[in-house]
Order: structure tokens, then sequence, then C-alpha cells
């Protein structure tokens, strides 16, 4: 009740921060011009510092998000995905900005391992050094366990899960009352946005979730080589620790460092591109963060990721849609496309499918006729996804996560190899993905399989049928003489078109 009753009062610092950090300039750009809001937002931006004045609205944005703490950095990073809601420039600005925070005591870190080990640090680690990075939501350390394992510790900050929980509060609460007062902002979907984030850190608060999905990339690609990524300790781990395997390699824009130790560059760039693809295409399972500081080669010239605090999900019917998307762009079928968006679903029935095609070719055209090497498949996906907001579509959330990582993807590519795209290395991958996944047999095989899943759901549905129509029976007997026969015959033919119609969704999967 307490928390509840400082939500303006947080509010208030919330406004000032963003005022003198010059960070309204975005929120202007969601904000009907002339309206009670916009007005607002114009006087808060007179609270501009002179260092604020000589930044961009997006870079201001950042160090809002950073002055305000942890839970608005997160929310910065999954702002830094929807470019469609604010901006290339301010999305690729907060995609920069730094989860980087001063470490916690060593005291309180060996306590909060203590606790979680249920044992003295001693009796599990021969060695246990000084945090080497610290972000919003833990910290690492590097140690050496007494069977003589080399490994990195993660362990949440104190009190982080309170923090967040009050400040989760505050925003579900700010971005119901911003969108009452503010009609169109819901289409910007802050309440959407906010509910994210509170997915998002529910994962980052548990660290076994994390090495559950690091572990589940490991898994993936245990059988393709090229990817690994740290083994977790299962044993020495919990919702606040996680001890895993130490890994060592060379950050994978280093290309100094790369060239020295004997690797080609031109091979990491292509074996990178091949794991990014078969995780998005072949898993539907891709590491959500893929900066620099979370990628690096080992000796091999294998990739190894860490940190599993974000990743992204795509269903089948998301990896078929975007192989089909950009087959059509690389066809130029834009009309073919269209229908495409049609039969998904994300195009609502209300909207024109030639009018979205030449909105498709609009966007398109500009960037798909330039040289290859020169094309940015992220930046046309980005402005693939801000048509949905014209159009009234709505798109699966991680396409826009996925899209982020494309545009890392190439920042990396071009500062390790900026004489190659990697869209050419994933030309021929989606080619061959489409032909075997695409062709009649292998659709042919997904109907099947559904068939049969509905086949084996039938015999309980007919059961259940049949158990109806026998208490139906039942309460007919004892009715009989209360009422004309035509009314029970008419309601017994109900009951029977509605037995057909459950065999019909049955069969038809």
């Amino acid at each position: 009740m307490l928390s509840g009753l400082l939500h303006p009062f947080r509010g208030l610092n919330l406004l000032w921060v963003l005022g003198r950090e010059g960070a309204t300039d975005v929120a202007l750009t969601l904000t009907p011009k002339g309206s009670f809001p916009a007005t607002m937002l114009g006087l808060l931006s007179t609270l501009k510092s002179a260092r604020a004045k000589k930044r961009g609205a997006g870079v201001n944005l950042a160090q809002a998000l950073k002055r305000l703490g942890p839970t608005y950095i997160k929310l910065g990073q999954i702002l830094s995905t929807r470019a469609d809601l604010i901006g290339d420039q301010a999305a690729l600005d907060l995609s920069a900005l730094q989860d980087q925070l001063d470490p916690f005591s060593d005291a309180q870190a060996r306590s909060i391992l203590e606790d979680a080990l249920g044992r003295p640090i001693d009796t599990v680690f021969s060695e246990f050094g000084a945090p080497v990075s610290a972000a919003s939501v833990a910290q690492v350390h590097f140690g050496r366990l007494q069977t003589g394992e080399d490994v990195a510790v993660k362990i949440l900050r104190p009190g982080i899960e309170k923090r967040f929980d009050r400040e989760l509060r505050f925003l579900q609460w700010g971005a119901r009352w911003a969108q009452r007062v503010v009609p169109d902002l819901r289409r910007a979907q802050p309440v959407g946005l906010i509910e994210v984030l509170r997915q998002q850190t529910a994962m980052e608060l548990d660290l076994r979730m994390e090495a559950a999905a690091g572990d589940q990339m490991a898994r993936n690609f245990k059988e393709r080589g090229g990817l690994s990524t740290p083994t977790p300790f299962w044993d020495l781990t919990s919702q606040r620790v996680l001890v895993m395997s130490r890994i060592y390699g060379i950050n994978i824009d280093e290309r100094d460092k790369l060239r020295a130790a004997g690797h080609d560059l031109a091979q990491v760039l292509t074996n990178a591109a091949t794991c990014f693809f078969q995780a998005v295409f072949d898993d539907g399972f891709f590491h959500g963060d893929q900066h620099a500081g979370n990628m690096f080669i080992d000796a091999r010239g294998d990739v190894v990721f860490v940190d599993f605090g974000i990743v992204g999900r795509l269903d089948w019917k998301g990896r078929v849609f975007l192989a089909d998307l950009m087959a059509h762009l690389l066809e130029g079928d834009y009309d073919g496309l269209a229908k495409r968006y049609t039969e998904e679903g994300y195009l609502p029935a209300t909207a024109s499918t030639q009018a979205f095609a030449l909105a498709l070719r609009s966007v398109a055209e500009p960037i798909v006729n330039q040289p290859l090497e020169r094309v940015s498949f992220a930046r046309l996906l980005g402005q693939l996804l801000a048509m949905g907001r014209t159009f009234d579509m709505s798109l699966q959330p991680d396409l826009f996560l996925l899209q982020k990582n494309m545009l890392m993807a190439e920042g990396i590519a071009r500062s390790l190899a900026p004489e190659i795209n990697i869209w050419d290395i994933a030309r021929p991958l989606v080619r061959d993905w489409m032909i075997y996944n695409r062709n009649p047999i292998s659709q042919f095989a997904e109907h099947a399989e559904t068939a049969l899943v509905a086949a084996g759901r039938l015999p309980k549905m007919l059961e259940q049928a049949e158990t109806a129509l026998t208490d139906f029976n039942a309460e007919m007997d004892r009715r009989r003489s209360a009422g004309p026969i035509w009314l029970w015959f008419a309601v017994a033919s109900g009951a029977g078109a509605g037995l057909m119609w459950i065999m019909t969704r049955v069969l038809g999967g």
C-alpha cells in the first residue's frame, strides 16, 4: 500500500531526470502535437543541462535510463529493439547502453555465495578472486574449484529482487496512467512493453534459467559444432549463484589479436554467420544480446557465447514467415510478400493487400537494389517492422529482438571483415533451408504430424461425447412428458450437430 502511495513521487523524480538529461525529445515523438502531455514534455525540456544540449536525443535517453538505475537500463535494452517506436538512431544509441555498474563488496559476494552453497567457500574453492565485471543485475568473479577446474562465478546483487519488484510496479502503474492520458500511446503498447520487461527480469533474476538457456544452446550445437557455451556446475548453481566453466578466447571484434592467434578472419565470420542462421532457423532459439563483449573465439575458431540473461525464440510459424520474407525480398516479389503477411494473420482484414505491397516496395527497393555488400537486411527488417504501426499489425515480439541482433551481427561483421557481407553467406543457407523445409513432401509431413496428434485426441473426445449423449438421453426419458416432442427432437438434432462439429474439428486438426 505504502509503495503505491509513493508512485506519484517516483513519477516526479522520473520526469525530473528525463528533463535534466534531455530525454524528453524521444517521448515527444510518441505524443500528439499540441496535446497536454506534449506541452508538459516541452516544459520539461527547458530543464535540459548544458551537456545534454550537445548530445543527440538517443544518447540523452540512454544517459537518463542509466542514471535512473538497473530496471531502467533493462527497459532501455527492450526499447533498443523497437526502432519502429523510437526511431533508428535512438534505437542504435540505446543498443550501445552499457550495463556496467560499480561492483558490490567482496564481503557481500562471499556471504551470498556461502549462503547459496550452504558451506564455507574454502571447502568448494581453492581460489576465489575479485569481481572482473559488474552489471546491473549481477557481477562475475573468477575462481578455481578444489577439484582443479577454473570457473566463472556469477552472483546476483544484494537486494536486487526487491528493487526490481518495486520499480516494475511503478512502471506498470505509470504505463497504465500514460495510456489513459494519451490514448494515442496505446498503439505503442507501453503496458505490453513493461510486461515484456517483467518477464525478462524474472528470467535474469533466476540464474538457474540462464544456466539452462546456455546449456540448451550448447546441446543444439553439439552435433553441428562451431559454437559452444560455458558448462554449468549444476550442483553448485542456485537462484542467486551460477558456477560455470571459465572460457578462454578472444573477443570477436579484436581483429589484430585474432590474426596474431592464427585465425582466418573470413572463416571466423563465416562460422559465426552460419551459427547465427542455424540458431534462428533450425532451432528457433538464439542469444538475445549478441554484442562483441558476449562473443569470443576459442583456439579452434569456434564461437563461444556467454551471458544468457536474454534469449530469443521464434516458433515454426515465425521462422517460415521470416524465410519467406527474405526469399520474396530477394526476388522483388512484393505482391507475394503482402499475401504472406495476410496468410499469417499479421495484416488486418481491413487493410488493403495492394496498398501494403506498394508500401513494401517503397521501403525495400532503395535497399535491395544496392550492391549486395552494401545491403543491410537488419535495417530492412527494421523498416518492415516499423510499417506495422502504419497498418496496425501485430507481430511476434521476438522479431524485434531478432532485428536488434541482426544489427549487432552486421556491426561485428563490418569491424571484422568489411569486404564480406554476412547476408551473402546467409543467402545459400536460406535457399537450402527453404528447399528442405518448404517442399511439398515436408509440408505434407507437417500436416500428417498434425493429423496424427488430432487422431490421438479423438478417442478421448468421442468418449466425452458418448457420456454427454448418455446423460442427454437420460434427461430426455425423465422429461419426455414435460413438453412437445418436436422440441426434444430439435434439441437432439442440435446435440448431434455439436458432436459432428467436434469430430470435424478433431479430424481437421
